[in-house]
This record gives C-alpha cells, sequence and structure tokens, in this order.
C-alpha cells in the first residue's frame, strides 16, 4: 500500500500541529496554575503599604524623589503593584497566573510578526506552537522559579519587562511590517516611545539589553536598509531607542544610585570584561546543565521549517543561501552581546548575577537556540533521503510528535509533581494565619504574636523581628507583629 506523504503532511499541519500547541500549552498552564498559590512575602507588604498611602503615581515620585531605598531607581515597579492591588484580595493570585498566560499570548503574536515580515507563509497554529514553545522552555530553564515568577516583587522586577517587552515586540514588527508598503502613522512614534520608557523602569538588565539591541538594530538597518524603508525603520528604531535610553538614564542619576555608597567602583573595562566573561560562563553552563532542552528547543523549529520547506517549488537563491549561513553565524554573537548587556548593571552592583536575575539571559538564549534550529532548517531544505524519498519526511513527523507533544505533557506532569505540594501548603497555612489576623484586628488587637511561617526559597517570612515584620504590620494595619 502506498502512503502519500504529501497528504499525511497536510493533515499533520492542520491537526497535529494544534495538538502540540495545547501539549505546550499545559507546560505554561501548570506554571499559572501554581500562579494561583502565590501570596504576600517580604517586599510585597512593603510596596503594598506604599501604594495604598496615596496614588500609584504619587508612590512612584515619592519613592523615586527619596532615594531612601536601593531600588527606588526603578520607577515602574510600584505603577505595576497599583494596578495589581486593584484587583482586589485576590490580586496576588490573579496577578501571577496571568502574567505567566500574558507572556505565552506575547510571544505567540512576536512569532506570527516576525513571521509575517519576513514574509514566510505557513499557518498561523505554526506561530501558537512556537510562541508558546519558546515561553514553555523559558520557564522549563528558569533559574529560581519561585523568586522569578510567584513571588510579586522580583517578578515585576526580572518577569513582568520580558512580558510587556514580548507585546511591544510584536507591535514593533507590525508597524515595521507596515513600513514596507506605506508610511507608518505619526501617533505610533511617540506610543512606543512612552511604551519602551514604562518597560525601561521595571529594573537595569533588561533596559540595557535593550539598548544594545536595539543600538545593533540600527547599525544593522544603517548599512543594510533600502530606501525608502530604512529611513521608516530607522525612525521607529530611534523613538524606541530614546525610550529606552531615557529610562536608563532615570535609573543611573536617580537619588538612590546618588545615594549609594560602594567602596569600590569598577571601572568601565573591567564591568566589560566581566559581563563577557559572565555571559560566556553562563551559555557553556546553561549546555552542561540543560542538555535535553537545549537540544529539544532547537530540534522542533529545525524539524517545522525543513518540514515545510520540503513542499516549496523554489529553491533558495546563493545570495539567499550565503545570507542563512551569515545569520547562523551571527547568532551566537549576537545572543553573547545581549547576555552581557543584560548582566552589566549586575556586574557594576555586586558581581555575577544572582539567580533570579538570569532570567532575561535564559530567555535571550532560548529565543536564540530556536532562533538558530530555524535558520538551520532552511539551510539545510535541499538535503533529502535519496533512496527513499519519503523516509526523511516520515522521520521528521515522528520526531516533532515526540518532541512537541510526549515531551512537553511528561515535562508539565513533573513541574506538578515537583512544585505543587509545597506551593499549595504554604498557601493554605498562610491563607489560615490572614484570617487569624484578620480577625484578631477586627476585636481591636494592635500587637499580635503569630505562628511563624517556613520561608519560601528564600523569600523571607516575617519572624520574632525583622524589618518584614514592620511592613507586614502596617499592611495588616497594626502597630507590632512578631512570629517567634
Amino acid at each position: 500500500m502506498q502512503f502519500n506523504i504529501k497528504s499525511y503532511k497536510t493533515l499533520f499541519f492542520k491537526y497535529m500541529i494544534w495538538l502540540c500547541a495545547l501539549a505546550m500549552l499545559s507546560v505554561i498552564g501548570v506554571y499559572s496554575y501554581l500562579g494561583t498559590y502565590s501570596r504576600y512575602l517580604a517586599d510585597d507588604y512593603c510596596e503594598a503599604v506604599r501604594i495604598n498611602r496615596s496614588s500609584p503615581v504619587s508612590a512612584v515620585v515619592d519613592r523615586y524623589m527619596a532615594g531612601d531605598w536601593r531600588a527606588a531607581n526603578r520607577y515602574s515597579n510600584l505603577l505595576f503593584v497599583g494596578f495589581s492591588e486593584m484587583l482586589g484580595p485576590k490580586n496576588m493570585q490573579i496577578t501571577i497566573a496571568s502574567m505567566v498566560l500574558l507572556w505565552a499570548i506575547g510571544l505567540t503574536w512576536s512569532v506570527h510578526e516576525f513571521r509575517k515580515y519576513l514574509g514566510i507563509h505557513w499557518a498561523n497554529p505554526m506561530d501558537w506552537f512556537l510562541g508558546i514553545s519558546l515561553g514553555a522552555f523559558c520557564l522549563l530553564q528558569a533559574p529560581a522559579l519561585f523568586q522569578t515568577i510567584y513571588w510579586r516583587s522580583s517578578m515585576m522586577t526580572h518577569f513582568a519587562p520580558l512580558v510587556f517587552g514580548s507585546f511591544l515586540f510584536a507591535f514593533w514588527m507590525k508597524q515595521a511590517r507596515t513600513s514596507l508598503s506605506r508610511a507608518i502613522p505619526w501617533p505610533v512614534y511617540p506610543l512606543v516611545f512612552f511604551a519602551t520608557f514604562i518597560i525601561a523602569g521595571f529594573s537595569e538588565p533588561p533596559v540595557a539589553t535593550m539598548v544594545a539591541g536595539l543600538s545593533l538594530a540600527m547599525l544593522a538597518v544603517w548599512v543594510w536598509g533600502a530606501q525608502p524603508i530604512k529611513q521608516r525603520v530607522l525612525a521607529l528604531l530611534a523613538w524606541t531607542f530614546a525610550g529606552a535610553f531615557l529610562g536608563l538614564m532615570m535609573m543611573v542619576f536617580s537619588p538612590a544610585n546618588a545615594n549609594l555608597v560602594k567602596e569600590v567602583t569598577p571601572g568601565a573595562i573591567e564591568i566589560l570584561g566581566d559581563s563577557f566573561l559572565f555571559s560566556y560562563l553562563f551559555i557553556v553552563d546553561s549546555l552542561k546543565i540543560f542538555p535535553v532542552p537545549s537540544l529539544v528547543s532547537m530540534l522542533i523549529p529545525f524539524l517545522l521549517v525543513w518540514l515545510y520547506r520540503q513542499d516549496k517549488v523554489s529553491e533558495s537563491t546563493q545570495i539567499q543561501k550565503r545570507l542563512i549561513w551569515v545569520i547562523i553565524f551571527s547568532i551566537p554573537i549576537i545572543m553573547w552581546v545581549l547576555i552581557a548587556a543584560g548582566f552589566s548593571p549586575s556586574v557594576y552592583g555586586q558581581g555575577f548575577p544572582v539567580a533570579r536575575m538570569r532570567f532575561l539571559a535564559r530567555a535571550v538564549m532560548t529565543a536564540a537556540i530556536m532562533l538558530e534550529g530555524a535558520m538551520l532548517g532552511l539551510s539545510a531544505q535541499d538535503i533529502q533521503f535519496k533512496s527513499k524519498s519519503n523516509l526523511g519526511q516520515w522521520v521528521a513527523i515522528v520526531l516533532i510528535i515526540v518532541t512537541g507533544f510526549i515531551y512537553p505533557l511528561r515535562a508539565a506532569a513533573k513541574v506538578y509533581e515537583n512544585n505543587y505540594n509545597r506551593y499549595s501548603t504554604h498557601a493554605e497555612i498562610w491563607d489560615e494565619r490572614d484570617a487569624l489576623i484578620r480577625q484578631a484586628v477586627e476585636q481591636g488587637a494592635t500587637d499580635l504574636v503569630v505562628v511563624q511561617i517556613d520561608d519560601m526559597d528564600g523569600v523571607l517570612e516575617y519572624k520574632e523581628s525583622n524589618w518584614v515584620n514592620r511592613c507586614a504590620a502596617e499592611f495588616y494595619g497594626l502597630h507590632t507583629l512578631s512570629a517567634p
């Protein structure tokens, strides 16, 4: 019996890609579900108190001008807390769970717009599959998962700018795509400037990465762009760069940085050297620690692109083939530069970035690996199994099912198994204590002693006496609150 590979490929791309996308979405879903067990911890109390004293904007201005806290220069954080607090008593759970889902949506839109800009015409399910896969692989390899995602104070510093940045990137690519056929509407420029400025205010590593990436993009467009598209895209890049650069300057020259006292300030050469060294070490260690996720995240786009290109009648020209190989060799270098840029604020402030600050590097590296896989798929489009012309395509289909369907389902189950009991138990105990505190406050208590809860993955709970106690006491409306 003869099987028609083309009909089976059509069936595969029509149905199986959706199933693979849903399997990857199960990973995102588990991480989002675990977010419903997030509760106030450490700095969360202090930030909520600042917001409740006044409006979010006033809280941002007051903290920024006072410069009385080491992270007071991050001007967008309290805005985020303010909007989060507006969601009501369950705001923490809603915020964390929603941010994980929003990231998957933003990445999918980014893949869609990037693909459209490149003029690639494949079905939308491929965009969903690749976008969700990018988010899933980043989360599966996240350093300090709890601190990065499930502790709001840290999440809005290290995860939120990536979430909002994915939407900005998608919107930016849509406008750049528009420039290919017509002029970009003028309101887009100040909108992009303002959005970039807000995203830049969450923390230093993302904005440093943005400034480096936008600089490279402007250089590339300036050298290789063609008019009139060149002028339009450069203008869009310039407005975006201006928003990022202004945000960076707002943090660098903030009162908080002026009040920061350092015994030894590293020089520019030392910062540059250590940033690239630490970036190199991070990349090498990541490949050693996560060999399977790294391989799978490259294999999926490689197989999809190669399989997709097998039905194309037209072949790439020699110029296109050379360009593909230039991009293949450029991706690791650009990745290294962007990770080094993100590491540079940590190198200046403390040395090698702490675990939660390395999530940005993880996202950059995962995106680079997946893009590298796609480009290698393009470069290998002419490779076929000559003895059995359909064999390679059947192998690709089977491998995509294994890596894109079975692997994520297994990973989702493992993530749930490893984290559910810890997170749910902590949330249950926290809720019981919270209810007792609120009941005592209603009965007129001003000084309260409660049961101590264990710290969660290095994030402080209030104890017999520490700075968290003071913020937690004010959060509940108490004079003192302790947990011996």
